[in-house]
């Protein structure tokens, strides 16, 4: 509250939450606990398990710019929808090599929770070890069949972001059908 298409159009920096004379600021002078201090919690990272396929890349999983949550709204968007119309594979070019692998390849990307079909993007913008898939496509796009059903032990957030998997292209068959390589 507080904020207006008036007041932002005079330039005002406006961040969140917006401190209006009107607008409470939770925790502005102690924390909810009784003592009135927050509650900090370190959390050491583990890596990720190996798969039990022999996977030696790191999925990461994340969020289109264009897209939110699992795209069932923004999808009948046209310009969101065209913008990123399917799931693809971010693979930094060297990667993407060692595998035989071309931007717009149809490959598998597996691990021992199951497959995930899509076509590759190559780019500089992924490390070597690691690829990248986003989260809001069904079907053979999904990313989150790849994913373990593991939870932060202090959070109890899930585990989505990361897993062991292997990457392979996907040949066509003389008739057309699609392989795995």
């Amino acid at each position: 509250s507080g904020l207006s298409h008036a007041l932002l159009d005079t330039g005002v920096e406006a961040y969140w939450p917006y401190r209006s004379s009107s607008t409470p600021r939770p925790f502005a002078e102690c924390s909810a606990h009784p003592d009135g201090r927050a509650r900090l919690i370190p959390v050491d990272a583990a890596p990720p398990a190996p798969t039990d396929r022999g996977g030696d890349l790191t999925l990461t999983t994340g969020r289109y710019l264009q897209q939110y949550q699992s795209g069932t709204q923004t999808r009948r968007v046209t310009e969101l929808h065209a913008a990123r119309p399917e799931a693809r594979l971010e693979i930094h070019p060297a990667t993407a090599s060692r595998l035989g692998i071309r931007e717009g390849t149809l490959v598998a990307v597996a691990n021992e929770r199951g497959t995930v079909r899509v076509r590759a993007s190559v780019t500089t913008d992924i490390r070597h070890d690691t690829v990248f898939l986003p989260f809001h496509y069904a079907g053979e796009g999904c990313a989150n069949c790849l994913t373990e059903a593991l939870v932060d032990p202090t959070s109890a957030m899930p585990e989505f972001k990361r897993t062991r998997v292997r990457v392979a292209p996907v040949a066509p068959t003389p008739a057309g059908e699609e392989i795995h390589v």
